[in-house]
């Protein structure tokens, strides 16, 4: 064979010896930096933390603006909130919404926060589409005509956004109630 001949063998031999080198190390890299997708039998969720549950929240927009429904002096939105899964998520909301320390939600006013030093929240009972529900204490924080009837406004409201609630009857201390001072 000529030594020319020898040559163009030699380097198509090295071309593809270099080839198949590259090949195989481009292979490698690709499997070693991707991950297989894992296959579940069931989606996961995007927008739910495990052991949470999705309940709202009533707060009081006191200028009027938003599109709320009227109660009272103000306007009533329901804001969502995150509880832990439960077979109550009346009282899931209820105890949400008396924990809550801050006057202020979401941009919005929450009565409850002015009253929880002495008014509590201690249980609530579903019985034929009325939501009975016990609090403790004393209403406080009231400064004026348009105060009279927020706590009930915001108990009531987050109560009858379930469908099994209809009603609400209040007790404080065991009594009926309607919570506003101007009716007792």
């Amino acid at each position: 064979m000529e030594p020319r001949a020898q040559s163009i063998i030699f380097v198509v031999i090295l071309l593809l010896v270099l080839g198949f080198g590259g090949w195989w190390w481009y292979t490698k890299s690709e499997t070693a930096t991707s991950t297989p997708p894992i296959a579940t039998s069931t989606p996961p969720r995007a927008t739910t933390t495990p052991g949470t549950a999705s309940v709202k929240i009533a707060v009081l927009d006191t200028s009027g603006t938003s599109n709320g429904k009227p109660r009272g002096c103000d306007k009533v939105l329901l804001i969502e909130t995150r509880v832990a899964t439960t077979t109550a998520p009346l009282t899931s909301a209820l105890q949400h919404l008396f924990s809550l320390s801050t006057t202020t939600v979401s941009g919005y006013f929450n009565f409850i926060a002015r009253t929880n030093a002495t008014l509590k929240f201690s249980r609530a009972e579903i019985q034929s589409g009325t939501a009975h529900i016990y609090l403790t204490g004393s209403l406080s924080g009231l400064a004026g005509v348009c105060d009279d009837p927020r706590a009930s406004i915001q108990i009531e409201e987050t109560a009858l956004q379930f469908s099994t609630v209809q009603r609400v009857q209040l007790y404080l201390n065991n009594a009926t109630t309607t919570l506003v001072p101007s009716q007792q």
